[in-house]
């Protein structure tokens, strides 16, 4: 399938081609180094078990299905990966694009552009 697909950091959201079956989204450390949580896109729904308190620092990944586990670890040694943290409800990811002045719910983006339902399951770490 050739390189990752890192549609998030390569192209902005709005760019983004559609989300298909077997999309996986990692939400990682700010220094790439501890996976917090991942999941794939299956029947519409992205699952991702979320045990992080409110406001804490995230980078976001999303590679595209069938992608290697060599072509991950390229991609994670270029340190490129959209920024964000998790919002005051503990209900969504709110990014940091450079593009734009007001965070973006990655919630309502996925719902909206690719009718892609967004799961977090929070579990309170203290």
């Amino acid at each position: 399938m050739g390189a990752p697909l890192l549609w998030m950091i390569l192209l902005g959201l709005s760019q983004l081609p559609a989300f298909p079956p077997g999309t996986e989204l990692r939400v990682v450390s700010p220094d790439l180094l501890t996976v917090y949580s991942s999941g794939r896109v299956e029947d519409g729904y992205l699952t991702i078990d979320l045990p992080l308190d409110v406001g804490t620092e995230v980078r976001v990944l999303a590679f595209g299905p069938g992608v290697s586990d060599e072509e991950v670890a390229l991609a994670l040694s270029g340190g490129a990966a959209l920024r964000g943290h998790v919002a005051a409800d503990r209900a969504d990811i709110l990014l940091l694009l450079p593009d734009r002045a007001e965070p973006v719910s990655l919630r309502q983006w996925l719902l909206e552009e690719h009718g892609i339902t967004l799961v977090l399951v929070t579990r309170r770490t203290r």
